[in-house]
């Protein structure tokens, strides 16, 4: 399942050109592929999008190789394809109000009409958000006069509380780490790890099933 870093893995010195941009590509295709799942989990869907996540990982895998994060002391389980099968994420519970935004006031209370068009100045947010469209990636340029319907954005936000529940409400809202058990890790490995460097190939093995951990009423 696991296995130390007793050579160096192929590539595993390229830090540039055509090997590490393919890697990169190849890695946010397997990123793309778990979230695909995650979105489709409950639709007809599901089993292509998972077994297509499957596929990806093992070029991934078995191209690159995956390495095992070691921080803080701690070995953590990071690969997408493994924390896809814990069917858990996160659902937070916040209060906001609701902003107008052309003029940033309380939409509820401001005098723009949500159904009508209004000249408005093209400016971004610090998160990068247009004004005119609530977009990231769009064709509005700072300094534009466009016509645009006002859209609500959130304001100040409290947070109250954060929940491990099995279905978050956004789909994409999952756990992106978890700490391997230190004993199961030493029965895989035939002994402590102590700090090495420790390469997972566990996507070229057949598919374990999926887990959902018991979480508290």
């Amino acid at each position: 399942m696991m296995a130390k870093a007793l050579h160096l893995q192929p590539g595993a010195q390229v830090h540039a050109g055509p090997w590490h941009d393919l890697e990169s590509s190849a890695r946010t295709s397997l990123a793309r592929a778990v979230d695909a799942f995650n979105l489709l989990e409950d639709t007809e869907l599901a089993e292509f999008a998972h077994e297509h996540a499957h596929k990806v990982a093992a070029l991934v895998g078995g191209i690159f190789g995956c390495g095992i994060e070691h921080s803080e002391d701690t070995y953590w389980d990071i690969c997408p394809i493994s924390l896809m099968h814990r069917r858990c994420g996160m659902s937070v519970g916040f209060t906001t109000t609701r902003c107008c935004s052309l003029c940033g006031e309380d939409l509820d209370l401001c005098e723009h009409l949500l159904d009508a068009l209004y000249e408005v100045e093209v400016h971004r947010s610090p998160e990068g958000m247009c004004n005119a469209c609530g977009g990231r990636s769009c064709s509005h340029n700072d300094g534009d006069i466009v016509l645009a319907y006002p859209h609500p954005v959130m304001g100040d936000v409290q947070l109250h509380e954060i929940s491990m529940v099995t279905r978050p409400r956004d789909p994409l809202a999952r756990v992106t780490k978890i700490e391997f058990d230190r004993q199961l890790l030493a029965r895989s490995l035939g002994g402590q790890p102590n700090g090495h460097d420790i390469w997972c190939y566990r996507c070229l093995h057949p598919c374990d099933g999926f887990t959902t951990p018991t979480l508290p009423d």
